[in-house]
């Protein structure tokens, strides 16, 4: 009688176990990488221009608002609020796309920052996600290369559980497309800010590069 309730009570506590590993599996289930080159720009332009994470608005073509909703800004554990772009259908407007996400981890010298999406509409349960600027070599674009060669790449890596009605495959394209969306962007920017130079007219002031005025307004917070 004893050895049959020790192993009842062995049987009961491997169970929540075994239910607690399938679940830690399930939050993995879906894993990847989506990668975004940007050959014109080097790696510390680039950077320069996207590692506020208050400015996803700024560079991601389907990000209409980013804001500051709780934290200090820049710092692990701040919260950022994202709207998406609102598409008109047929004269219909439907409801935004929008998430709340806290930045988990910032490394300025590594050129990346991870983050994890909490409350949302767009059917995402846990799911995790790491900004990366990487330099690689590159040759010139239009004409206009970047220093040495170097150009670099995006990479948007993700760990998360299945999206409510959404294929592994959409979402892969949809992290795709955002990210090459914000590499043309920021290679554009970088291409036109190497051909301009802007005449500062103030005493003893001189000239300044485009890029450096435009990255000095870029990297304000945005609330």
């Amino acid at each position: 009688m004893a050895t049959t309730m020790m192993a009842s009570a062995a049987a009961d506590h491997q169970e929540p176990a075994a239910a607690a590993n399938k679940k830690k599996k399930q939050a993995w289930e879906w894993e990847g990488r989506v990668v975004s080159p940007v050959p014109a720009a080097t790696a510390d332009e680039a950077w320069a221009l996207l590692s506020d994470f208050l400015a996803f608005h700024r560079w991601h073509p389907r990000v209409a608002k980013c804001r500051l909703a709780a934290g200090t800004p820049r710092a692990p554990g701040c919260v950022r609020y994202c709207e998406g772009v609102v598409v008109d259908d047929a004269g219909e407007r439907p409801e935004p796309d929008w998430a709340h996400e806290t930045l988990l981890e910032y490394d300025a010298g590594n050129r990346f920052f991870r983050y994890e999406m909490n409350d949302n509409n767009m059917g995402f349960g846990v799911f995790f996600a790491t900004f990366r600027v990487v330099a690689v070599p590159s040759a010139a674009v239009g004409g206009v290369g970047p220093p040495e060669g170097e150009g670099c790449e995006l990479r948007w890596e993700f760990e998360c559980e299945p999206v409510r009605a959404t294929p592994r495959e959409a979402l892969v394209a949809r992290l795709q497309a955002g990210l090459d969306g914000m590499a043309a962007r920021v290679q554009d920017h970088v291409l036109a800010s190497r051909r301009e130079t802007v005449v500062v007219p103030a005493a003893g002031v001189g000239v300044e590069t485009a890029e450096e005025l435009i990255k000095m307004q870029d990297n304000s917070i945005a609330v």
